[in-house]
């Protein structure tokens, strides 16, 4: 039997001095708005304004009004402890959006999408941001917050592999939208790294956190764009460096509330808080892409439930990509063909040995042009109970995605 790979100890003592690191390092630069590339070299010269930017092909137009979308089907065939577990037809996702400029300073954004990882139809923007100052803006309404990057992007067409890494997906529980408040801007230029920020008042994650999990504490259960359900807000923020084109080290953090306190008036349980870090980094290492990303959760758990509901989870993923040929048809300018190959763990009990996933992906992607690809992928993966238990999985895979 193979067994899981597993770092367990090291996520704790390096993430609160990588995250202190990196705020230091923006905190010591002086800013100025940031170039933005929309299309080579020349446009990354070009001052960005603050505001949603459209970074995908769209019909119409943005400073009037744009839509678009995307969706990708899957064709799947796993196996799981020996048993055949076939998955002919399944659609990982479907996006569409619509955005409208209501003022020459206020833009009106629809987003809605069918993720599996949610499996329902939800909103995950329907908000209006408002241009302040050239450098930043105030946004209201159902959001995306900044839970690293992988929250904020994952359009199938251009992502390498059809599922989001288990630091996403199984321990910030990505996508995860909610309604608040916040503010968004970006400064840089004049010769320093350019900087975006994000700072959202939030309603928060709810406490289905623990009593919709029933493995043991699972932060994706406590989604809920619905409300909040214990009046208190929640803070989630991002800062994120970008020191050349292609190249971007960002830091998140949330801290918030979760559990209900009274019922009819009645105090039923103490405050308890959810903390959480997310560190993601990407950039080009000698022809290759390389992607990661870690985060560190910390959940107060009720004495009585500590035994089965663990109070710190960690994760961190690695994904590394090449282009292998580009035109792979020469007809077709803008083919291409790239190999992708990431590898990621969640723990999410680290008092224990069990309590864990971690997985093994290879992706080929053939790209017809920008707007469209195929892929064939392969993973393997280990799943180990609280009683560190295993249960081994593989699978092959064939999807392609596309923009609408």
């Amino acid at each position: 039997m193979i067994d899981a790979p597993r770092c367990r100890h090291g996520l704790a003592g390096w993430a609160p001095v990588a995250a202190f690191a990196l705020a230091a390092s923006v905190a010591s630069t002086a800013f100025a708005a940031p170039p933005r590339s929309a299309a080579g070299a020349a446009a990354a010269k070009a001052p960005m304004p603050a505001g949603i930017v459209l970074d995908g092909p769209y019909h119409g137009r943005s400073d009037v009004f744009a839509f678009g979308g995307h969706g990708e089907v899957r064709f799947g065939h796993d196996r799981e402890r020996g048993i055949e577990n076939p998955e002919w037809l399944s659609f990982p996702r479907l996006e569409a959006f619509a955005l409208a400029r209501i003022h020459r300073r206020a833009q009106l954004v629809v987003d809605a999408a069918y993720d599996r990882t949610m499996d329902q139809l939800i909103l995950e923007r329907g908000l209006i941001d408002v241009r302040v100052a050239p450098s930043w803006s105030v946004h209201a309404g159902v959001m995306l917050p900044p839970l690293g990057r992988a929250n904020r992007e994952h359009q199938s067409p251009r992502a390498e592999f059809s599922d989001r890494s288990l630091v996403a997906s199984d321990l910030v529980g990505a996508p995860v939208s909610m309604f608040g408040i916040g503010i968004h801007g970006l400064r840089g230029g004049a010769g320093l790294p350019a900087m975006t920020y994000e700072l959202d008042i939030v309603n928060g994650y709810d406490d289905g956190v623990v009593t919709e999990a029933s493995p043991g504490t699972r932060i994706p259960s406590g989604r809920n764009s619905a409300g909040d359900n214990n009046g208190m807000p929640a803070l989630a923020g991002r800062l994120a460096i970008r020191p050349h084109p292609g190249s971007e080290y960002g830091v998140a953090a949330y801290t918030g509330q979760y559990n209900t306190t009274e019922v009819e008036g009645a105090t039923v349980d103490d405050a308890r808080y959810l903390h959480m870090t997310v560190l993601d980094a990407t950039t080009m290492v000698s022809g290759f892409r390389v992607s990661g990303e870690a985060g560190l959760a910390i959940i107060d758990i009720p004495p009585a439930l500590r035994a089965i509901f663990p109070e710190q989870q960690w994760g961190a993923a690695v994904e590394v990509s090449r282009g292998l040929f580009r035109p792979l048809i020469a007809a077709w300018r803008t083919s291409s063909l790239s190999l992708a190959i990431r590898g990621d763990a969640v723990d999410f009990d680290r008092t224990i040995p069990g309590d864990s996933r971690s997985r093994l992906t290879a992706a080929l992607n053939i790209r017809p042009s920008d707007r469209a690809v195929v892929r064939g992928q392969w993973f393997y993966e280990v799943t180990r109970d609280r009683f560190d238990n295993d249960a081994p999985a593989a699978g092959v895979a064939a999807s392609g995605a596309i923009y609408f």
